[in-house]
């Protein structure tokens, strides 16, 4: 343990004279103080509160996440460089320990710096009195079950293109899982459809809707939503996401929504609706958010260290930015061009390339609450716990074990 505090303490003391902290802290705080010049909402309080949750607080994350990821990924390599480790290794101390010790002081003066823009946030913007929402979504087939349920009655669909009915299943399957999320449900004008949820016994909540229509054109919707004995009057337009409070007590497992406008009404099942509970305040949940940020970044610094124990500081500083730029922009490559019947053989691979990365990033992309606190959704305690398990305690443990094997190996006889 006191190997553990040295090498944490000389690690913090390091970020301190490199100036590490005071420019990266310098940044993100500015970045805050500055994000009421340039946001713009749509005109109404909880418009703007959204915005400037998204673009202050992402922004701020997001300068001290690469920032700390960079220094951790130059934290080993540079000192292995230097041919500075064998001092530290010599005391004895086992590179275990010294991995781990770094990885939790870079990770703590990440979350120090993080706490600092997140407080200046609340002192600036002042957004501690809207509460939060539990978030129930429709009881729904997997994607690929949805799939395999469908596959039949696509390929024997006359409209079904010739080359799609030609194509292997295993790649059909595929598309049709990648776009059931836009699936849609229609229900006819003086028609109703229902919808199933978790079983609920509960006083009070709202359902969040958004409708379209056939030619995605802007329509009056009338109607009426029913959960149990909760009910309410919807009036919307299409294109537009509202708010319903139900009004009763919410019970059993279908909401039903009948359509009372003169023209069919459609939505997507796994992206339109929802059913919202109301939790805690909002100061409880943005304090969940920040651990569960905390919870992220440390698994990107303990990943940096990893990758500095056996990388040059150059090229694991050059892997991290790669491995963050290809993970950000996977998801948007799958949904812009999901479809390979038509591709050559290199863009066949780049898109195996592609899914396999966004299928890897998928779990730590997951762990961003930013976009939940910001439509007031509840981080919820059990994620949270999840992330803080598997992210602050089993992730550093095994990634340190990386430098534990690398470091003696790369040290010169």
């Amino acid at each position: 343990m006191s190997s553990f505090l040295r090498i944490f303490s000389l690690e913090w003391r390091a970020l301190w004279r490199g100036k590490t902290l005071a420019i990266v802290s310098a940044l993100s705080l500015g970045w805050v103080a500055m994000a009421r010049v340039f946001v713009r909402g749509d005109g109404t309080v909880e418009g703007a509160r959204e915005m400037l949750l998204r673009f202050s607080l992402s922004g701020a994350a997001a300068i001290v996440a690469v920032s700390m990821l960079v220094a951790a990924a130059g934290s080993l390599a540079k000192e292995r460089d230097a041919k500075m480790l064998q001092l530290s290794l010599v005391r004895p101390v086992w590179p275990w320990t010294l991995a781990i010790g770094r990885i939790m002081a870079i990770s703590a003066a990440a979350a120090a710096m993080l706490f600092a823009a997140m407080a200046l946030h609340l002192a600036v913007n002042g957004t501690l009195e809207s509460g939060c929402f539990h978030v129930f979504r429709p009881v729904l087939p997997s994607p690929e079950e949805e799939a395999r349920i469908i596959y039949d009655f696509y390929m024997n669909d006359p409209n079904t293109p010739v080359e799609v009915k030609k194509a292997p299943k295993d790649v059909v399957l595929r598309l049709l899982a990648q776009r059931a999320k836009d699936n849609y449900l229609t229900i006819p004008a003086g028609d109703s459809a229902t919808i199933k949820f978790a079983a609920q016994d509960r006083e009070g909540g709202a359902v969040r809707l958004r409708f379209t229509n056939l030619y995605d054109q802007r329509r009056k919707v009338e109607g009426e939503i029913a959960f149990g004995e909760a009910k309410s009057e919807i009036g919307n337009i299409t294109q537009a996401v509202n708010v319903f409070p139900l009004e009763g007590r919410i019970s059993g497992e279908e909401l039903k929504i009948a359509n009372n406008s003169k023209d069919s009404i459609m939505l997507r099942p796994r992206r339109d609706i929802a059913l919202l509970v109301p939790a805690d305040g909002f100061a409880a949940n943005y304090f969940r958010a920040f651990l569960q940020l905390c919870a992220l970044m440390t698994l990107m610094i303990a990943f940096g260290v990893a990758l500095s124990s056996f990388l040059s500081r150059p090229v694991a500083i050059f892997t991290v930015i790669v491995a963050l730029i290809v993970s950000e922009m996977s998801p948007s490559v799958i949904e812009q061009y999901p479809d390979e019947l038509e591709t050559d053989k290199i863009d066949k691979i780049g898109l195996v390339f592609t899914r396999f990365a966004a299928k890897a990033a998928h779990p730590v992309s997951a762990m961003n609450p930013l976009g939940a606190l910001a439509e007031n959704e509840a981080v919820e305690w059990e994620a949270l716990l999840r992330s803080l398990v598997a992210a602050v305690v089993f992730a550093p443990v095994l990634l340190a074990l990386v430098p534990a094997l690398a470091l003696p190996r790369k040290q010169p006889s």
